[in-house]
């Protein structure tokens, strides 16, 4: 077995809430055009029936497009909505409460991997272990940006998971934290706005060495730096890298990751964010889940230019095959 394919129909944002696009097509898209595997949704977003109680006709229909396009379920999103009231924040068990409403909804659906959002509590993930492991999900808590591996959160977090002994409870890694320059789209963006090229290049290796945000933004001011040129230094203000070596400490507790990317060119290849390496780590360590397709370059593109979600997914997931596959 290898790396597996998987879409996140978080990409299709702007298209779903304009009513540009179903459910059913974007499986459709998944299945048929992309030959992909993997289908994974956010819960609320994208919702399957009705939130968080779909009829049991909203489920079989969901089973039966799972079906007909040869897909899978690959990860359903949670989230933990502490601050549900204005006055105060959801006590433990309220927010165990939610993340067994997610779990049970996943087990309905087909999921075997819920997305735990970055900073949910590990209380929270411990005391949901019982009710995970009844009903056959695995919890993966995200690891993102500006968040790294090595993290003390995480650190704290995988104390709790190796403690528990239970394998249902581990991490989904974010390609957002092997972010290596700005977008290709943010620099055009930025060029059009005023940036000059060789200011430009001088942005591109701070961030290519990993140096200090605070160290970047003085050194950009030292530079005495446009408004255009600044934006892109305060672009990276939480991007924080992470060595894909580092996965290799988790191989046993990476249930999904998410393929975050903003740019794909017309080469297939995503202009800020390091693939190459985190994929082979996770071929080496023996990864066999899903790497998910998850778009978020829509902030990259101005009021009056159209942005084809679907076009930069299909040139992810050739980018995926490629990599996995070769």
């Amino acid at each position: 077995m290898s790396i597996k394919r998987s879409v996140s129909f978080y990409s299709y944002q702007e298209a779903y809430y304009k009513g540009d696009c179903t459910l059913e097509d974007m499986i459709r898209f998944t299945g048929e055009t992309l030959k992909a595997e993997g289908v994974e949704i956010l819960a609320e977003q994208t919702p399957v029936g009705r939130f968080p109680d779909p009829t049991d006709e909203d489920v079989d229909r969901w089973h039966s497009w799972m079906e007909k396009y040869n897909t899978k379920p690959s990860c359903l999103d949670s989230f933990i909505d502490w601050y549900l009231y204005k006055n105060r924040t959801l006590t433990l068990k309220e927010q165990v409460k939610q993340m067994e409403r997610d779990i049970r909804l996943a087990r309905r659906l087909g999921f075997p991997v819920i997305r735990v959002l970055c900073p949910v509590r590990k209380e929270v993930v411990e005391a949901s272990i019982p009710i995970a492991e009844y009903c056959g999900v695995k919890m993966g808590l995200e690891v993102h940006s500006p968040m790294k591996l090595s993290a003390r959160w995480i650190t704290e977090y995988m104390d709790m998971v190796v403690k528990s002994g239970s394998k249902y409870a581990g991490i989904i890694p974010d390609f957002g934290i092997f972010m290596m320059r700005p977008a290709k789209k943010q620099l055009d963006k930025a060029r059009a706005g005023g940036a000059g090229d060789e200011v430009l290049s001088q942005i591109i290796s701070w961030c290519e060495s990993h140096i200090p945000f605070a160290e970047m933004v003085a050194n950009a001011n030292a530079l005495g730096v446009n408004d255009a040129e600044m934006s892109v230094v305060q672009s990276f203000a939480r991007n924080v890298f992470t060595d894909p070596e580092e996965l290799r400490a988790f191989a046993p507790y990476i249930f999904h990751c998410h393929g975050k990317f903003y740019d794909m060119d017309e080469n297939c290849r995503e202009t800020s964010i390091d693939y190459e390496n985190p994929i082979r780590v996770l071929r080496e360590i023996g990864y066999e889940g899903y790497i998910s397709s998850e778009f978020e370059g829509q902030r990259l593109y101005g009021v009056d230019e159209v942005c084809d979600e679907f076009e930069q997914v299909r040139r992810h997931q050739a980018m995926l095959k490629r990599l996995v596959e070769n």
